[in-house]
């Protein structure tokens, strides 16, 4: 018997079904794109930050529809012989085919002026293959939104000839562009001994004004599926963008580190300095380990910061105490009415292989506030360095003797080392 023309009329019938598959899916797709584009963002109060009703039901929509072909593409296309570079552009031609097609370099440089502040366009596509991980594909789409981006990462492994969707990190259903996953960055631990790795996923909010916004960071794992990751650090703190490089991400198999350019609470006149916010970790629990500062003075304004419980990590002395008290007073709450400067940032002579530095805080009172009757004109502090790590040794009224010298501090920092 010739089953020659009921195979090839099984096969015409199921090509013909995926090809109407496709299409129903492709003009789904569209259909939210131009709702999307449909919303005015120019009229009275767009400038205002609020996400329409409409827009925060479209754009998880928006997002899955982009997943959908570029989980396809892979699934077709990807193979250990491709690149990154190829993959990325059969995404960009596979989502052409469907009605979306991705700024082009004039569109991102003229981002404000253009469509970019308009909701419904792909302003990006990235695509990475981590370094160590031959089984993974990173796939970063990025959405124009008003005044600024929203960036989904979505992690892809093979398995055998599969690839498999297991990590997705985005956000959704967020009532103002702050909730938008602007300035994304990730990168993706090597394996450990066991295999094991981690993704680090930090943003900014995006927003109409203001250089100063919030960073955001994440250390994720791959959970029972890709809309539930294990989530093993959930963080942020203030930053400031009016630098080159705001922010900067680094991995390793052990940890992360994220240094970013944020505030000198203890001296306005310096204004910012680089922030340090490094982590092991091991298995799921995170640690942030030293160091905390680059700087002894800006460590000292990171210490003042902290809560007593992790302060007291970083101190080196038998007066606890004493130093628990000076911690509470200069805690950022406590200096609501107080002024402090840095007189100086004395290096000291090293003695043991420790590094050591006394440090000089003028401290007056703001406006019509005055000083207590308790507080001096100006603190001594001594700061040791030892194994990589600033210590608090002793905090006083009077300066201590054998470290001459009044070095000024080295001024605003905001470039990232």
């Amino acid at each position: 018997m010739n089953f020659t023309p009921r195979l090839f009329a099984l096969l015409s019938f199921l090509i013909l079904s995926s090809c109407t598959v496709l299409q129903a899916q492709a003009d789904k797709l569209q259909a939210v794109v131009e709702q999307l584009r449909a919303i005015d963002t120019r009229g009275k109060g767009s400038s205002s930050g609020d996400v329409p009703p409409t827009a925060q039901k479209l754009l998880p929509q928006f997002k899955a529809g982009l997943r959908e072909i570029i989980g396809r593409t892979i699934h077709d296309h990807y193979s250990s012989s491709s690149s990154p570079e190829i993959l990325h552009d059969l995404i960009l031609t596979d989502l052409k085919k469907a009605g979306i097609e991705a700024l082009s370099r004039v569109q991102r440089d003229g981002y404000y002026t253009a469509d970019g502040d308009d909701f419904g366009y792909l302003y990006d596509v990235t695509v990475r293959q981590p370094e160590r991980h031959p089984d993974l594909v990173a796939v970063v789409t990025n959405l124009t939104i008003p005044c600024g981006s929203d960036a989904s990462l979505n992690l892809y492994r093979r398995t055998g000839a599969t690839w498999q969707l297991i990590l997705v990190a985005e956000s959704n259903g967020y009532a103002t562009i702050g909730g938008a996953q602007g300035s994304f960055q990730f990168a993706i631990s090597p394996p450990d001994n066991e295999g094991n790795w981690f993704v680090v996923a930090a943003d900014v909010n995006p927003w109409c004004s203001s250089n100063w916004q919030q960073i955001r960071y994440k250390v994720l794992r791959p959970g029972e599926d890709f809309n539930h990751s294990q989530v093993l650090l959930d963080e942020h703190t203030t930053i400031y963008l009016g630098v080159d490089q705001p922010y900067r991400l680094t991995v390793s198999p052990g940890g992360f580190e994220i240094r970013h350019v944020a505030a000198q609470g203890l001296d306005d006149s310096i204004l910012t300095r680089v922030h340090v916010q490094k982590y092991e970790v091991n298995g799921n629990r995170v640690t942030r380990v030293p160091p905390l500062a680059l700087a002894p003075e800006d460590f000292l304004d990171e210490w003042v910061e902290m809560k007593w419980e992790s302060a007291s990590t970083w101190v080196s002395s038998t007066d606890t105490a004493k130093l628990q008290y000076w911690h509470s007073r200069l805690s950022k709450q406590a200096r609501a009415n107080l002024d402090t400067e840095f007189a100086f940032v004395q290096p000291c002579p090293v003695a043991a292989n420790v590094s050591k530095w006394q440090i000089g805080l003028q401290l007056e009172g703001t406006g019509e506030h005055v000083l207590p009757g308790d507080s001096p004109d100006e603190l001594f502090f001594t700061i040791s360095k030892r194994d990589g790590a600033f210590y608090v040794e002793s905090i006083g009224k009077d300066r201590p003797l054998g470290c001459p010298g009044e070095a000024l501090p080295r001024g605003a920092r905001d470039a990232l080392p």
